[in-house]
């Protein structure tokens, strides 16, 4: 074909329903869907808004550039073969769409676990049907209908829908909130192990950890009862929420969000202001809090902890950045058979921060479970500072992906499992406490070893994410017994901003709370998927916090 030909058909407008349905595809895979699934979830991610468009136009750009000369090549070809492309351009964009934006409630939550895909092979099914349902009335489309009619369709279907998309977006973009900038805090491992001679208090997350499996485990592992031999396990605790996003705040301040309000101005305002803070302070405390994922934008709460810093952050890879928000796009927009292949977890994206702290060159806090064993055997608790010492850490623990043995050992999800996880998560705790014991700082310590929140299993049905039963050991200072201590009190994270007051008192484990073995109370836990929390469902406990069949639901749902 002549270019006087190529350039006549270019010019009489035979190339712009390539046009259309090249730009309303990669305007939906590569803008819409990543920018709808950052403003769904802004907190989750570390980068700025600006960060995810540079990314994203530029994926639009190949995409568009690519899908316009395969347009080109096929206009060039025959009108037929065209006109195919083009059904074919129209059927994939429909398809992606409904996948996306209507299939969705059943797909596996991302949070680590391990997916086990033939628990959902029913989308397989959906999504072949619906494949075949698009493509069967697209064609039916292009047969009966004259072929400027049918490009006509097609121009009409696919710029209705960009349009659609791009009013959606520009509206979610302007409500989300997703336009302010992110406070970038760099969280210094310094100090992680220093303590001081004279008062030190610990509190260490242990994420995950049930209180069911440590009492199944300690069965099996008598020397456990040794390793906590100065502690009392409250094993009847029930905690507040079902996953860490809204559990550490609460452990931190006692307060409850119940989807009233901003959920940012909740966080800052427990970050600004719980009464923990409050508490160390009157009594000359230094605070350090050992926590990767603080989400508060305030940036006030600086000022509350020796070893939060300001920071500019920045990607090590932009091309990296963009194939991880793909790979999180394909989860939810590709068809049934790709979406393994586009599995990603919160680590991935992790790994590609680069930060610059102001005020700090020691290294940024981690909350992996290895780099926590190997720094605390490498440098081990020292008692050289001097006044006294606050420290919040929270550790990986059992969380998933479940890749430890009991060592606390890397051995890869194939070998791991939870119970494993747990037993790892318990080691540490061992380690730390005798690092304690080595350096002279155990008797001056107040300790506390819990878990943000239980497990109950990978989770389908809501009951599945009743994790209430979390692990709680309590030690004074200069608190021993001859044997580990239980007590089946009845016990709530409610009470822990009391309990932390009277461990800052002195007082032994037996003496933090009010309620005691034998005591008859009814308590709250809200109740929600991992990434559904603006739907929350309240539980009342009834009997033992370990007992499932006591969850009682109340009715009561808090929305936002």
């Amino acid at each position: 074909m002549s270019k006087s030909n190529i350039k006549k058909k270019i010019a009489g407008g035979q190339l712009l329903p390539g046009v259309f349905v090249s730009l309303a595809i990669s305007f939906l895979i590569f803008l819409y869907a990543p920018i709808d699934l950052y403003c769904a979830n802004v907190s989750e991610f570390w980068f700025d808004f600006s960060t995810l468009l540079l990314t994203a136009f530029g994926m639009f750009a190949v995409c568009f550039a690519v899908l316009f000369v395969v347009y080109l090549i096929a206009l060039l070809i025959h009108p037929y073969v065209y006109r195919i492309v083009l059904a074919g351009g129209l059927v994939l964009f429909i398809c992606t769409y409904v996948q996306g934006n209507f299939m969705i409630d059943r797909l596996p939550t991302l949070d680590g676990t391990s997916i086990w895909w033939g628990k959902y092979d029913i989308l397989r099914k959906d999504t072949l049907i619906l494949w075949a349902v698009v493509s069967t009335v697209v064609l039916v489309a292009m047969i009966v209908l004259k072929r400027q009619k049918f490009i006509n369709a097609v121009m009409f279907v696919s710029g209705c829908m960009t349009l659609m998309l791009l009013v959606t977006a520009c509206s979610t973009v302007l409500t989300s909130g997703a336009l302010q900038s992110k406070l970038h805090l760099h969280v210094s491992v310094e100090e992680e192990f220093e303590l001081s001679q004279n008062e030190n208090f610990v509190i260490l997350v242990l994420d995950t950890a049930d209180s069911r499996e440590f009492s199944a485990l300690l069965e099996e592992h008598p020397e456990y009862r040794d390793v906590f031999a100065d502690f009392t396990y409250f094993e009847n605790t029930t905690g507040t929420y079902t996953s860490t996003l809204n559990a550490i705040p609460f452990i931190l301040s006692g307060e409850w969000y119940e989807n009233e309000g901003s959920f940012q101005e909740y966080l800052d305002r427990v970050y600004r202001e719980a009464p923990l803070w409050n508490e160390l302070e009157s009594r000359d405390y230094q605070i350090n809090l050992y926590e990767d994922d603080i989400r508060a934008q305030d940036s006030s709460i600086v000022d509350n902890f020796d070893n939060v810093y300001f920071t500019k952050v920045r990607p090590s890879s932009y091309l990296e950045l963009a194939k991880q928000e793909l790979k999180l796009v394909g989860f939810r927009y590709a068809p049934y058979d790709l979406k393994r292949y586009c599995v990603i977890k919160e680590v991935y994206f992790n790994e590609l921060r680069v930060s610059y702290p102001e005020g700090s060159d020691a290294k940024a806090f981690t909350a992996d479970n290895t780099a926590f064993k190997e720094d605390l055997a490498t440098q081990g608790v020292s008692m050289d500072l001097t006044g006294n010492q606050f420290r919040f850490i929270h550790l990986n623990g059992a969380h998933a992906p479940f890749i430890y043995d009991k060592d606390a050992n890397i051995i890869g999800v194939e070998h791991g499992s939870y119970r494993q996880s747990m037993e790892a998560s318990i080691t540490l705790a061992a380690n730390y406490i005798q690092a304690l014991k080595d350096s002279g700082a155990y008797d001056n310590t107040a300790l506390i070893v819990m878990a943000d929140h239980g497990y109950n299993g990978i989770g389908e049905k809501e009951e599945d994410f009743l994790r209430q039963a979390a692990l709680l050991l309590v030690k004074g200072r200069a608190e021993h017994h001859d044997t580990m201590q239980t007590s089946e009190a009845p016990v709530s994270y409610e009470d822990l901003q009391s309990a932390y007051v009277r461990l800052l008192d002195g007082a032994q484990s037996d003496a933090v709370f009010d309620w005691k073995e034998g005591d008859v109370r009814e308590r709250r836990f809200l109740e929600y998927a991992p990434g559904s929390e603006k739907c929350m469902t309240e539980y009342i406990q009834t009997g033992h916090a370990q007992d499932m069949t006591t969850m009682v639901p109340t009715g009561r749902v808090f929305t936002r």
